[in-house]
């Protein structure tokens, strides 16, 4: 059972955080909020991405509604740097090196973050911590989050939160066809080509024609086929190195080649370069197995996909399905990242008290719920199972949902309020099946014999110095190309010889090199690192 859905706490907590929103309400938005003692609010700088979805109506991202707000109710006053989403890193470079970058930099990319901490552009939090509580409430609940933000010299310099315990991919499948066909849910991978087979085959749709699809394996579906055999490029092995997944990526080609040769996907795959034709051809009802690229909305993929379907297939059910056991071994779907750091504070903030307190502020269980849900009553309202349920979806578009980054270290799972299950209406039939299919899917993770895909999630891998991302990019696109002809070639470049030619481009290129630094990463970060037999426990802690 998820913790947040535990009857008793979620009626108090309930209580407890509807209460906080109507209080923080209250307050009279003409009520300016001082600064300690009585003093002027101190002022900071904020970077905030700038995704150009504002309204012209609505103001920029340096002041709207929701910046007046938070400056209105904020014991700081803080100015807003717009950064180009697109071009965050370039944009902070530029103002790091001009000694103009904000106090608080707000930025998903590990690199970047890490780039900063080589070149004492932070500072180390570890004396500032008493000024935001509510984070040293996180940093004791879960001491990852501490771990992670530490850097080599044993300092904290970043920020991070706590993402909730959600599968970022899965399958979905056609549980019609299934029953029509009288097959059982795949539970290896042999069991997964007869099924995609008959999917294929035998008319599931019954339109009379051989116009349906097994699987697909457009953009970077084809990755989840990978999580199948554990092949994402490195893993440690039994003596403890860090080796590459030589063995796993053959296994998987394999697979792949057969999935190709026996027309068991689209055969122009290659070209549908974003999977738009994929879920094109998945919501007119023409493939078995869906792989979506990312699931970034479970009530998208679960409701709002299904009723798309079901306009073309009525009788249509769909379920999510668990990673087959391969030759290789068991694995889950890769998960969303437990532990995402976000933030860091310049080190020439001349401030630091008041940015900490920016973001205890920020990240209070009231003010985030406002930031996210906006005001109840405007934009939310309770509903019968007592969580917010939008009042008006267009009002919200245009007055609310742009303005998620200013949350962006937020941890939703401390607020139940926020969880992806307050989205689904268990008074809708189709919602509340959408619920049972997320619940369903989050089981998957708990199968103690399934192991993490990747040695690690991408925001967790160490990253490259640049003379090794120039040989790592430049022979990573050779060994792509290599895995396609591997899986397009027909039966004269079979996926042993395509895997042959990908260790000779990976030598010839300057992979060893990148190997020996792994090994010394691995060797001088293993106590520190956050590896996937981590990320499992994470989330699996989290679902008790």
């Amino acid at each position: 059972m998820l913790r947040q859905t535990s009857a008793p706490r979620m009626k108090i907590t309930l209580a407890l955080g509807l209460s906080a929103v109507m209080a923080a309400g209250s307050v009279g938005c003409s009520q300016k909020e001082e600064g300690t003692k009585g003093q002027a609010k101190a002022i900071i700088t904020v970077s905030n991405y700038d995704r150009g979805n504002i309204p012209a109506t609505e103001g920029t991202v340096e002041e709207n509604r929701w910046t007046k707000w938070i400056n209105e109710h904020s014991p700081v006053t803080a100015k807003y740097v717009p950064v180009a989403r697109a071009e965050s890193v370039k944009k902070l470079n530029v103002l790091f090196a001009s000694g103009s970058a904000p106090d608080i930099v707000n930025d998903f990319d590990t690199g970047f973050r890490n780039s900063l901490y080589q070149q004492k552009q932070l500072m180390p939090l570890d004396d500032y911590l008493q000024y935001a509580p509510e984070y040293q409430k996180l940093l004791e609940k879960y001491p990852q989050l501490r771990k992670i933000g530490t850097k080599a010299d044993g300092k904290l310099y970043e920020i991070g939160k706590i993402n909730e315990p959600h599968l970022q991919s899965v399958a979905f499948i056609r549980m019609d066809w299934l029953k029509k066909l009288k097959l059982e849910v795949p539970k290896t991978t042999e069991e997964l080509l007869v099924v995609l087979k008959a999917f294929v085959e035998q008319d599931p749709d019954g339109n009379g024609k051989k116009d349906t699809y097994g699987t697909n394996m457009s953009y970077t579906s084809d990755g989840m086929v990978d999580s199948m055999f554990g092949s994402y490029g490195w893993k440690i092995s039994s003596d403890d190195k860090i080796i590459r997944t030589w063995d796993n990526t053959l296994e998987s080609l394999k697979f792949k080649k057969r999935l190709f040769e026996e027309g068991l996907i689209d055969k122009d795959y290659l070209a549908d370069k974003n999977g738009a034709k994929a879920k094109q051809d998945y919501l007119n009802g023409k493939i078995g197995i869906y792989l979506p690229p990312v699931v970034s909305s479970w009530f998208e993929s679960t409701v709002t996909d299904l009723q798309t379907l079901r306009k073309v297939v009525p009788e249509a059910e769909i379920a999510p399905m668990a990673q087959p056991k391969s030759p290789m071994g068991q694995f889950v779907h890769h998960v969303v990242n437990p532990i995402q750091m976000t933030t860091v504070i310049n080190a020439a903030a001349k401030n630091p008290k008041a940015a900490m307190e920016y973001i205890n502020f920020i990240i209070k269980p009231e003010n985030g719920l406002i930031l996210r849900k906006g005001v109840e009553g405007e934009h939310w309202k309770k509903g019968a199972d007592g969580f917010p349920k939008v009042i008006d979806p267009a009002k919200n578009a245009k007055e609310l949902d742009w303005a998620m980054d200013y949350t962006m270290f937020y941890s939703f799972p401390e607020n139940p309020l926020l969880t992806s299950i307050t989205a689904f209406d268990v008074s809708d039939p189709i919602q509340k099946a959408g619920l049972e299919m997320l619940k369903k899917a989050d089981e998957f993770l708990l199968n103690p014999d399934a192991q993490y895909p990747a040695l690690s999630h991408y925001e967790h891998m160490p990253n490259l110095p640049s003379d090794l991302v120039v040989i790592n990019t430049n022979v990573d696109k050779e060994m792509k190309d290599i895995y396609a002809k591997g899986i397009i070639g027909g039966a004269k470049y079979t996926p042993e010889q395509a895997l042959a030619d990908t260790k000779a481009a990976w030598e010839r290129g300057g992979g060893k090199q990148i190997e020996e630094f792994m090994n010394t990463w691995y060797k001088e970060n293993k106590d520190r690192a956050f590896l996937g037999k981590d990320i499992l426990e994470m989330v699996r802690s989290q679902h008790k």
